[in-house]
């Protein structure tokens, strides 16, 4: 049984590509026509990622490539203007793109608006991580975005220095106080102790205006990106809770009396930024109905047979630190 990569669904026999769903295809390229595998062998794309970058940074050892669609409806690298971000893994950390790819699906499983993925080849064949830019729908006009570490007015190199508490007290002031995005924010920072992602610091928050908003408040998160379950890695032999600290005033009684956060400490950092419990506690309660699905997602999924397996435990053991205290 084939599953596709970009929805991690069973592939019908009648779809026009072997590994890709129709719908969900069309979903992320806008059309049938275009080809999923790169004229770029992986050796080509180093190469290219210096040609290519202007513009775009390169975080750490993980490269990006901005991709446009050409009239022959073919993916390839771009200076301006690019519809699609390409990200292979590094040497340093195999199938990192299919741990990525997956890991961004959870999110989508639990209601949390997520960038739009899949994984296209090379034309050597291997794997890479692509996801539709979401600050320039009609690859015309930019919508305007501004990420967290900007709003603290700090430099990029700060991006840990706050807690997640200061961060949502941000974003309800940058938005005038729309408890809707501080929730939706609380949410995402469950999500990323709920799969191990430990790095999502200031500058992998970012918040949006409507186009038609001439204000100085913000109206949404931008799509939830850069997501990995980074414990699943064979090379990561220690991997911390979250980026940031949860509170200002370091950690509760409960977290210092378990070791590790729970439940608990989510509930007290929403009443901290004025959210009651119901919320925090109805998202467990949705966590927990889904994680046959979200088992189930991981085994469908690119990843190397070991990393299924350590993304299948981080998810039930910190389901279960959650459950504590909700």
């Amino acid at each position: 049984m084939t599953y596709c990569k970009i929805s991690l669904k069973t592939v019908p026999k009648a779809s026009k590509y072997r590994d890709y769903q129709d719908a969900a295809f069309k979903s992320l390229f806008g059309s049938l026509k275009v080809n999923p595998v790169l004229e770029l062998s992986r050796p080509a794309f180093k190469q290219a990622s210096v040609r290519y970058t202007t513009g775009l940074s390169i975080s750490g050892v993980q490269q990006k490539l901005s991709l446009g669609i050409t009239k022959s409806h073919q993916l390839e690298p771009v200076t301006t203007n690019g519809q699609y971000i390409l990200k292979p893994s590094p040497e340093e950390f195999p199938n990192a793109a299919e741990n990525e790819h997956t890991a961004m699906l959870t999110g989508h499983i639990l209601g949390i608006r997520t960038a739009d993925c899949g994984l296209i080849s090379f034309a050597d064949d291997e794997l890479a991580y692509i996801t539709r830019r979401f600050d320039r729908p009609d690859n015309v006009k930019k919508i305007h975005q501004e990420g967290l570490v900007q709003g603290f007015d700090m430099p990029s190199d700060r991006k840990y220095d706050k807690s997640y508490e200061a961060a949502g007290a941000l974003i309800n002031a940058m938005t005038g106080g729309k408890q809707t995005v501080v929730l939706e924010y609380i949410h995402r920072i469950m999500h990323a102790y709920l799969v191990g992602n430990d790095d999502m610091h200031l500058k992998n928050t970012s918040l949006q205006k409507f186009p038609n908003n001439t204000t100085a408040l913000y109206d949404q998160l931008t799509p939830n990106y850069d997501c990995l379950f980074a414990g699943a890695f064979e090379n990561q032999n220690e991997v911390g809770f979250l980026a940031l600290d949860l509170l200002d005033n370091g950690f509760s009684a409960q977290y210092e009396h378990h070791g590790y956060y729970t439940g608990h400490d989510f509930v007290e950092l929403a009443g901290k930024l004025g959210i009651p419990a119901k919320p925090i506690q109805s998202f467990v309660k949705n966590i927990e109905r889904k994680l046959p699905q979200l088992i189930d997602m991981i085994h469908h999924s690119y990843m190397r047979d070991e990393q299924k397996v350590h993304a299948g435990e981080i998810i039930v053991d910190r389901l279960r630190t959650l459950s504590i205290g909700v």
